[in-house]
């Protein structure tokens, strides 16, 4: 039977400062009475110093447990045994270490995973509050959704998420089945594929997206990463900070099938939800490709282009598609054939008015730092070889 008090687990490497600083984000949030369990789970990285940091933390809210794994496992296998604590703990909420929790992070985590337990779309739950489009790499804002402080998206989270053990059991099974070759699967983002063997996330995310399931989102987010160096990042970045929420409050949620907020893996809204707003593309079948990251679509596109289509809508509304759900017409997105799309997408004019569309145009000196930033990472890359 699924534990009534998830079970945080802190999974650690070769980052002491950063695996201190998390620690003491947790032990100054506010948790329930009973036995909170902590498990600092750290593989084997040559150095001392986590382990003495984890030795020495004080956990006063219920009993704590460090794995030290005495054999370096990798990023994937570390991660799949923490979740696979599940079949001991039940319901699990895992945190690596550099990252940093909300005061109320565990009151969120609990009302969402008790929310969704029965839910058999639902993958798991993330605390990280999605702000960017990694695979577009350009920011990413999901639309209102009522009542309701969450949204869907077919992207699992990495950055603070927890599974019960039957959203575990399913991962797991459909690894079993289908082994580590995500090549043949459908619908993936080209940077998800071309991600190191190391990550055990590409693996997650081909699970959710060829079983069509969704991980839940927060709007406020109860975590934050710092981004600091390590296995996947080789210069501190504050790219992925994000706010996280500083007061209690009752979160509401919602079904998948009541929400108007629901993303794929490439971080555009279902169509299902823009027909939902504007009837007048009721009935068309078409893709949602605004980001313009989808390469391989037949049929109707949804699509930045200048050029005459079905329907024409501007390109001003934030985020893109309340342009289309209000049916502000004009320039900027048609619903148009995908050949005309690809060609418009793919141009350095779409390319700049996407950039004038998010950002201000940057000054020369800024242009130059972010040139000299990537020559310093490609310097690091190849200096840690």
């Amino acid at each position: 039977m699924t534990q009534s008090l998830p079970t945080i687990i802190v999974i650690g490497y070769n980052r002491p400062a950063s695996l201190s600083r998390l620690l003491g984000s947790l032990r100054n949030a506010h948790f329930p009475a009973g036995n909170v369990r902590l498990i600092i789970s750290l593989d084997n990285s040559g150095m001392l110093e986590p382990l003495e940091v984890a030795k020495a933390f004080d956990w006063p809210h219920g009993d704590k447990r460090i794995i030290a794994h005495e054999t370096r496992l990798g990023l994937r296998n570390h991660v799949l045994s923490c979740g696979d604590l599940t079949e001991e703990y039940g319901d699990v909420l895992v945190l690596e270490d550099d990252l940093f929790v909300s005061p109320f992070f565990y009151q969120y985590t609990s009302a969402a995973l008790d929310f969704y337990a029965d839910d058999q779309a639902i993958a798991g739950i993330s605390l990280y509050s999605q702000q960017f489009n990694q695979t577009a790499n350009l920011p990413f804002m999901p639309v209102d959704n009522g009542d309701a402080d969450v949204y869907f998206m077919q992207l699992a989270a990495s950055w603070g998420q927890a599974w019960s053990r039957r959203q575990w059991r399913g991962f797991r099974q459909w690894m079993q089945e289908h082994g580590t070759d995500i090549t043949n699967i459908a619908n993936i983002p080209a940077d998800i594929l071309s991600w190191p063997d190391s990550s055990w996330l590409k693996l997650y995310n081909a699970y959710i997206i060829s079983r069509n399931k969704f991980f839940v989102y927060p709007y406020r987010s109860l975590t934050t990463n710092f981004g600091d160096p390590g296995q996947h990042f080789n210069i501190a970045s504050s790219r992925f900070q994000v706010p996280v929420q500083q007061r209690s409050m009752t979160h509401q949620f919602v079904s998948l099938g009541a929400s108007l907020a629901i993303y794929d893996a490439f971080c555009e809204i279902s169509p299902a939800s823009i027909k939902m707003q504007n009837p007048l593309l009721a009935d068309y079948d078409f893709t949602v490709n605004l980001y313009g990251c989808k390469h391989h679509t037949d049929g109707l596109q949804l699509a930045r282009s200048n050029r005459q289509g079905l329907h024409n809508f501007s390109l001003s509304m934030k985020p893109m598609e309340l342009s289309v759900m209000h049916n502000v017409e004009g320039e900027g997105i048609s619903l148009i054939e995908p050949s005309s799309a690809t060609s418009y997408a793919s141009s350095a004019e779409a390319e700049y008015g996407m950039y004038r569309f998010f950002y201000k145009f940057p000054s020369p000196r800024i242009i130059l730092s972010g040139l000299l930033e990537r020559v310093q990472l490609v310097v690091s890359r190849f200096g840690s070889r």
